[in-house]
């Protein structure tokens, strides 16, 4: 039987695999990379054909670990624009506390030589899975009288750009998320939210 990689190892290979490529550059072989990590260059290929499947990789636990978070964060939150709000919060706090991570990702996928279409293509079906997702708790919330009569799509394409915005100033230094994320919420967010209604007695 041929042998089955371990998940886990694999993982954490990915990962300190990640912080060599984004130390060293683009001129790294995988025989210097299997040096660096302390393996063997057969095990190395025994988990990573090439550079481009550590991109893979690390790409994909970038998306289930922000996955994970973002479920957390919203979890319990029962109004659907504080659930909205959380995910803003918890997005750019993510990457806040991985300054390196967009850079470095950018960085190995050159190194990787993946296809530009194929990343992308990637990143937008995550993009629009996470879309479809918010829309649809707004469509509720203005069902539910929760939230006012809007267009669920145009908030959510604002709420996403910002994020995006955001996170190109993260990478290039001049990030100051707090100012842009009270703005919107001031001026998006709250203005959709319902008043409560008293009941009577």
């Amino acid at each position: 039987m041929p042998r089955r990689p371990d998940l886990a190892r694999r993982s954490e290979l990915a990962l300190a695999a990640f912080e060599v490529l984004r130390e060293r550059g683009a001129k790294t072989s995988m025989r210097e990379l299997a040096d660096a990590l302390g393996v063997k260059r057969p095990t190395l290929y025994f988990y990573f054909p090439d550079l481009g499947a550590v991109f893979e990789t690390v790409l994909d636990q970038t998306y289930a670990a922000l996955a994970t978070e973002v479920l957390a964060a919203t979890r319990g939150r029962a109004h659907p624009l504080d659930r909205l709000r959380a995910v803003i919060d918890t997005v750019i706090g993510f990457h806040r506390e991985r300054p390196q991570l967009i850079g470095g990702l950018v960085q190995l996928w050159a190194v990787g030589g993946r296809d530009v279409a194929s990343v992308i293509e990637r990143g937008r079906r995550a993009v629009l899975a996470a879309r479809d997702v918010l829309v649809g708790e707004l469509r509720a919330g203005i069902a539910a009288k929760e939230v006012r009569a809007c267009e669920p799509e145009r908030v959510v394409d604002v709420v996403l750009a910002a994020i995006d915005g955001v996170l190109v100033h993260h990478v290039l230094g001049i990030a100051r998320p707090e100012g842009v994320i009270e703005e919107l919420a001031a001026r998006v967010i709250e203005p959709l939210r319902m008043p409560r209604t008293r009941r009577r007695t």
